[in-house]
């Protein structure tokens, strides 16, 4: 599955929803590839955003979606639009090692990769 999502740490309680989609494709045995872009850019810089704290209600944490993606290998990249990250004053070294930087050519390629694209 690939997901675009550019909903960050400003609004938990939709930050959280990229991570939930991801974790059911995970439960049909499908991988996941995600491209954040706008504010969803702080949730690949962990120094930016504490992702033990975004959830929404009666849902888990992103931290806790993310280590299920991570802990069975579903999470196939993370890529961080760069122009949107810079603007915001995130770096290269500010990502986590699960995430990298990116731009449109890798949208275009995520989304050319997978049957199914969801946007949040």
């Amino acid at each position: 599955m690939h997901i675009l999502t550019t909903i960050g740490p400003d609004n938990a309680t939709k930050a959280v929803l990229p991570f939930i989609a991801g974790k059911g494709a995970m439960t049909r045995g499908e991988t996941v590839a995600m491209f954040a872009m706008q504010e969803a850019t702080y949730l690949g810089a962990p120094g930016h955003a504490n992702l033990s704290e975004l959830k929404a209600p009666g849902l888990p944490t992103v931290q806790a979606v993310l280590d299920a993606l991570l802990d069975n290998d579903v999470l196939d990249e993370f890529v961080v639009c760069t122009p949107c990250a810079e603007v915001r004053g995130i770096t290269e070294a500010d990502l986590a090692p699960w995430a990298t930087f990116g731009g449109a050519d890798d949208l275009a390629r995520q989304a050319a990769a997978h049957d199914t694209t969801m946007t949040f």
